[in-house]
C-alpha cells in the first residue's frame, strides 16, 4: 500500500513538473476583502490599485550555456502593458517600479499603454542578488486607475507587447549556474502570458443619480 502511494505521489510530481507554467500576472486590489484579485467592481470617483508581476511554477526548467537548472528568480521582463476600455477622463497614475533597476520607460503612459516597445522597456537585472529560496512570483510595478467615466464597461489590464526582436519577453535565473549574469527563457511551452485583471464599472444608483444631477446642472448653465 505504501509503495502504491509513493508511486502515485511520484507520478503526480512528474506531472506537475511537466506542466510547470510561467508567465505574467495582472491583479487589482479589492478594498472590501483587502486582497489582490483578478476582478473588482468600481464606481465613478473610485481609485483602483493595480499591480503587475511575473511568476513561474516550481520545476520550471531553464537552459543556458552553463547547463539546465530549475528557475529560481525573475531576471527580466521586456514588453509593455495596456488597459483597454478606458473611459473619458479615466487616468492611469502613480506607477511605481518595485525594483530600483530597470529603464524609466516603465513609468511612461501613452493613452492606454504602460511602457514602450523598446528592449529596455522594463529593464534587465531586476534582481541583482539571487534569493536564498526560489522566488516564484516577483512584483514588477504597482499603480492606480482613477475611474471618472460612469459608462458601464469592463476595463481589462493585460499584456500588450511581449519581447522585442531577439530579446525574450521573460527570462529567469536558474540554479545550475547561480550567477546574476545567467538567464534564459524557460524550456517548456506552458507559458501563459495573459492572466488578465478587470475593473468592472457598474455605477450604483446613488452614483448614477449624481451623474444625472451633474448633467442637469450643466444643461441649466448652458441655457442660462
Amino acid at each position: 500500500m505504501k509503495s502504491m502511494i509513493a508511486a502515485v505521489v511520484g507520478i503526480a510530481g512528474l506531472a506537475a513538473a511537466a506542466n510547470a507554467a510561467w508567465g505574467l500576472k495582472f491583479e487589482v486590489f479589492d478594498n472590501v476583502s483587502a486582497s489582490w484579485k483578478s476582478s473588482v467592481n468600481a464606481n465613478p470617483g473610485d481609485i483602483v490599485k493595480i499591480r503587475f508581476g511575473a511568476y513561474f511554477d516550481v520545476g520550471t526548467k531553464v537552459t543556458t550555456g552553463d547547463g539546465t537548472g530549475n528557475a529560481v528568480a525573475l531576471n527580466r521582463f521586456t514588453g509593455s502593458n495596456q488597459i483597454t476600455n478606458l473611459g473619458a477622463g479615466d487616468v492611469i497614475q502613480n506607477l511605481v517600479r518595485t525594483s530600483s533597476s530597470g529603464n524609466p520607460a516603465l513609468t511612461q503612459v501613452a493613452g492606454n499603454t504602460i511602457g514602450t516597445t523598446a528592449v529596455t522597456s522594463f529593464g534587465g537585472q531586476l534582481l541583482l542578488n539571487l534569493p536564498a529560496a526560489a522566488e516564484t512570483y516577483y512584483q514588477i510595478f504597482t499603480g492606480e486607475v482613477k475611474v471618472v467615466s460612469g459608462t458601464v464597461r469592463s476595463m481589462v489590464f493585460q499584456n500588450k507587447t511581449f519581447g522585442s526582436g531577439n530579446t525574450k519577453g521573460l527570462t529567469f535565473y536558474h540554479d545550475a549556474s547561480p550567477s546574476n549574469k545567467q538567464s534564459a527563457a524557460p524550456d517548456d511551452t506552458a507559458g501563459r502570458f495573459d492572466l488578465t485583471a478587470s475593473i468592472n464599472v457598474v455605477p450604483t444608483p446613488a452614483s448614477m443619480a449624481l451623474i444625472g444631477l451633474g448633467g442637469l446642472v450643466a444643461a441649466r448653465r448652458r441655457r442660462a
